[in-house]
């Protein structure tokens, strides 16, 4: 439900110098193993490295050109050379040509997920169209992220915000005081066997709960089960106009159910991570056959509303006996240059998390980081 009353808005109105072995990056025909490598890279946008190493200012892995010699992930604290954007639809392309949100993947040390196998990934949703709303600055009541929790053997959104619901953590099931363990199993996003690289594909169904504000200090009585499930496929991205042509990329694709039954769940939130750009698209589906919130005629209505504006790629639907119409979707393809040459600073969300009088004291700024 976090991204749904935004939709519904809408409706209404390498060579020479390579990265250390710790930064590698694995073999492309290794996507498709699970390990802890793999997985950090999938959520985590590269850099363009030229010939002697230096990172290329507003270059991206899926530019076209022989000027991206070796590629790597950021890493925390690294000026951003480039950001993602998605894309407007044609009739916006006059008046908003770099798109609605910018949406960059980056690594960010917490003081409460500094355990060795545990990291942070910031998924930033930043607007920057309408409303007297700017990329670059945090407007409050549109933008917001994810925080992708990394610990070992699997990776959950332990927080998130947009325009809808406000600032939540997702737990899992936990007793007591909210603390790091809650968030292993929360909104799940892949899981896997840390000690034996495996096919990344599976399914699990996480069982979590949000909290709101004003509740996030102490673990819930109840949780919700939603089925998940997980994949490495090829995925065709469409590409903004002089950027190139449609690529293909090997693609993390994790379908998050509204309910712990597939074939009767009421929603999807689907999620595409790459090597090269991290998050790279995601995707609303709702069941056509209606819900408490909205009749199926109401859900026809959005999903042909959205057909109708070309931002997305087309997919497959969901797997399961419920038909599920796309409402809404992202694609984070757009390439656009830092506004500094010298890259632009990360942590848009994390920062705007921790300028909170309520911010929860995990996400904090690690100790030598404050000094």
């Amino acid at each position: 439900m976090r991204r749904l009353a935004f939709a519904a808005a809408i409706l209404l109105v390498a060579a020479v110098f390579a990265p250390p072995p710790s930064l590698a990056e694995p073999a492309a025909g290794d996507l498709g193993l699970a390990t802890a490598q793999t997985v950090r890279d999938l959520m985590i946008q590269n850099v363009c490295l030229d010939a002697a190493g230096a990172v290329r200012w507003g270059r991206s892995p899926i530019d076209a050109g022989p000027d991206c010699a070796a590629q790597r992930d950021l890493l925390p604290g690294e000026p951003l050379p480039y950001h993602k954007h998605d894309h407007p639809s044609p009739d916006h392309r006059a008046g908003q040509p770099l798109g609605y949100q910018r949406h960059d993947s980056y690594p960010v040390e917490t003081a409460g997920f500094g355990a060795p196998g545990f990291a942070t990934v910031e998924h930033s949703f930043d607007f920057g169209a309408g409303e007297g709303r700017h990329f670059g600055v945090f407007d409050t009541g549109s933008d917001g992220g994810d925080i992708a929790i990394l610990s070992p053997g699997i990776v959950s959104f332990g927080a998130t915000e947009d325009g809808g619901a406000g600032f939540q953590l997702f737990v899992g099931e936990c007793r007591g005081p909210v603390d790091a363990s809650a968030f292993a199993r929360s909104w799940i996003i892949v899981e896997f066997d840390p000690t034996r690289p495996m096919p990344l594909r599976g399914e699990t169904t996480a069982r979590l709960k949000d909290l709101k504000k004003g509740e996030q200090q102490t673990c819930p009585t109840r949780f919700n089960a939603a089925f998940t499930g997980w994949r490495v496929a090829p995925f065709l991205y469409r590409a903004a106009p002089g950027q190139g042509t449609p690529i293909t990329l090997t693609t993390l694709i994790s379908d998050h159910y509204g309910g712990g039954n597939r074939d009767t769940a009421d929603h999807v939130e689907r999620f595409y991570f790459t090597r090269e750009l991290g998050g790279t698209r995601w995707e609303r589906w709702q069941n056509a056959n209606g819900n408490k919130q909205f009749g199926a005629a109401k859900i026809t209505g959005m999903a042909a509303w959205f057909a109708g504006t070309g931002r997305c790629s087309t997919s497959e639907p969901p797997a399961g006996k419920a038909r599920m119409v796309l409402i809404d979707c992202r694609e984070w393809t757009r390439i656009v240059a830092s506004a500094d040459a010298a890259g632009d600073r990360p942590g848009f969300f994390i920062e705007a998390v921790r300028a909170r009088p309520d911010a929860p004291a995990l996400f904090a700024a690690p100790p030598t980081e404050r000094k």
